[in-house]
């Protein structure tokens, strides 16, 4: 008898007040900072929409599970080994999908389906509101601008896609985990986007929204911010919108803008993946 569960889709946004969880009060700027380095999933772009689409394509065949527990295990058992190069993200998914105890046939169905999608969802990404006039500001104002991803492709295609974004111009450097074999949080990642960067940790600013992600960028002695973040991740500064990112580290909007009295509370969005 299969089992029913109910499925919990992730919410949209969550407002909790931003010394909840024990964390310190946050910080209203980053002064000293010369460069920023961005995650790329959930933070110059969504890459939610396909995992909410196999959810309902599994739902379908029965399969009814948690969001967040299900693709914990996809990302933790599975997908690292495809972004380390070691696996092939086909093999991976089947795998994945077998553990989850679907049938060949049902493997098979929704491989080809998913695949199909995830490949049409690859070429119509775009960026997420306020990324583009962002880092174009930030570019002007002389800053350094990288990104570093977990991805299955490496470096060349990555610029592409950042390409029909309209960003690759601005950035110095874009670091895949492919072309390195390690993932984050492992140093490596962090440490040849800061070669690239030309910069020394201290002087950098990691954006991400993974909870182990920032605690790898923070033990090299980057500053953090969070945005569009795990329900449990620690940063220096949490930002519920990109564009809120000028207010932090363009010089030109610091003056004595207190981001605490302007900001009601962050947005903790769950487990993006």
């Amino acid at each position: 008898m299969s089992r029913k569960l109910t499925l919990h889709q992730p919410p949209d946004t969550v407002s909790v007040p931003l010394h909840a969880a024990g964390r310190p009060p946050p910080l209203t700027s980053l002064p000293g900072v010369r460069g920023v380095l961005f995650d790329m999933c959930n933070v110059l772009y969504d890459n939610t929409v396909w995992r909410r689409w196999v959810l309902k394509v599994l739902g379908r065949l029965g399969l009814h599970t948690n969001y967040h527990s299900f693709f914990r295990v996809w990302d933790r058992d599975y997908l690292a080994e495809v972004h380390r190069g070691r696996s092939t993200f086909c093999e991976a998914f089947r795998a994945f999908l077998l553990s989850a105890g679907l049938s060949a046939g049902q493997i098979d169905e929704v491989e080809v389906a998913c695949t199909a999608r995830r490949r049409e969802l690859q070429r119509t990404a775009r960026p997420l509101p306020g990324v583009i006039p962002t880092l174009a500001r930030l570019h002007q104002s002389g800053l350094v601008l990288a990104v570093v991803a977990d991805s299955e492709h490496p470096a060349a295609v990555l610029r592409e896609q950042l390409q029909r974004f309209a960003i690759a111009g601005m950035l110095s450097g874009i670091v895949s985990s492919i072309n390195l074999g390690r993932t984050m949080p492992d140093a490596p990642c962090y440490l040849a986007a800061l070669e690239a960067m030309d910069l020394p940790a201290e002087k950098v600013a990691f954006m991400g929204h993974d909870t182990a992600e920032l605690a790898g960028a923070a033990a090299l002695g980057m500053r953090t911010i969070a945005v569009n973040h795990d329900a449990d991740a620690r940063a220096d500064i949490y930002l519920a919108r990109f564009e809120q990112l000028l207010d932090v580290v363009d010089s030109r909007k610091r003056g004595d803008m207190r981001l605490s009295e302007r900001f009601q509370g962050a947005y903790f969005p769950g487990k993006t993946g």
